[in-house]
């Protein structure tokens, strides 16, 4: 099933399964749309060239990739990385394009991506992370694509990315009908039209935190995401397990974990450790009780392994001891950062 459908039969028929496995879910697809639209119509207007993604990945990275304790070529804890493209990007000097640095208006572009929708002072959506820029090679691909080509920008083909192509289906074919202004991303609003997808919101939505029937039920949720994720938004996942505590209490561990895959974009690939089977935990947590204290991750190149890494149940990380390979899981221990 798909992840979102998975999150919804635990809250709408929560009898109806005894363990899933939600890998990057659409949890909230009404607002991830409403998203997408408003950041494309910024995106028209201050485009960002493709040229210079590689730049904007490595400003990226030169100061996030320390934050989680480790220099090792992977954004761990975006939300606790003090990123700004205002003050960390370099500017073009009065104003002249160059290979090298940023023109004012593709500044705007990267802030746009990273910052909050806001609507009528009420949050619609988060930003995105730092992170998804990333390169690494895609299926189909013998190149490194940044992570951004084909979801946020088009492909290099000029075909347009997911993100036009999930804005454009969801507005004329979901939320609005034809004819309305707001079936369109150009004539879409987001202050206009934000609150009129309730129906929307309703059917296909999956962020409602109350689980508390499928817990008694002894139902077994695990969860994962990849913070490079450039189709869903990989803080719709922590926002949801912190509403989830909230509501269900410091024991919702007991029957439901979330993973945070460093590095990984929609539901694989990226720089990241991210091959991993998270369905044979999940059997383990249902059958014999043994919640899953960190799940083993790796990363091929060319079919070898290069890279293992534990993913853990978040609010951990894992965290570098100190001694060993930064390549070998050994060497790391999942804590709270």
């Amino acid at each position: 099933m798909a992840a979102r459908k998975g999150l919804i039969f635990a809250e709408r028929f929560p009898t109806d399964f005894d363990g899933i496995v939600a890998g990057s879910p659409a949890i909230d697809f009404t607002g991830g749309n409403l998203a997408r639209a408003y950041w494309l119509q910024g995106l028209a207007k201050t485009p960002f060239p493709a040229a210079k993604l590689k730049l904007l990945a490595d400003a990226e990275y030169a100061k996030c990739d320390a934050a989680d304790g480790l220099q090792d070529g992977l954004v761990s804890d975006p939300l606790h990385c003090d990123f700004h493209a205002d003050r960390d990007l370099p500017q073009c000097a009065n104003g002249v394009d160059g290979a090298n640095c940023f023109l004012p208006s593709e500044i705007t572009a990267v802030n746009l991506i990273h910052s909050d929708v806001m609507s009528q002072g009420k949050r619609i959506f988060p930003g995105w992370p730092v992170g998804a820029v990333a390169f690494a090679i895609k299926p189909g691909e013998q190149d490194p694509q940044s992570g951004w080509v084909g979801q946020e920008l088009n492909y290099a083909d000029g075909r347009p990315g997911a993100w036009k192509y999930y804005a454009d289906g969801f507005l004329g074919d979901i939320a609005f009908p034809e004819g309305d202004p707001a079936s369109t991303v150009a004539g879409f609003d987001i202050d206009r039209d934000s609150g009129r997808v309730a129906e929307s919101r309703a059917i296909l939505d999956a962020t409602d935190p109350n689980l508390a029937a499928f817990r008694q039920h002894n139902g077994k949720l695990i969860m994962y995401f990849g913070w490079a994720d450039p189709q869903l938004n990989p803080r719709q996942g922590v926002e949801y397990y912190d509403k989830l505590t909230e509501t269900i209490g410091t024991s919702t561990g007991d029957f439901a974990r979330l993973y945070m895959v460093p590095g990984m974009f929609h539901c694989g690939g990226g720089i990241g450790p991210n091959v991993f089977d998270a369905m044979t935990p999940l059997i383990n947590w249902v059958e014999s009780g043994t919640a899953p204290d960190q799940i083993t991750s790796s990363r091929l190149v060319d079919g070898k392994v290069v890279r293992t890494r534990p993913l853990c149940p978040y609010p951990q990380m894992a965290r570098y001891k100190g001694t060993g390979s930064a390549d070998d899981e050994a060497s790391f221990a999942c804590v709270r950062p």
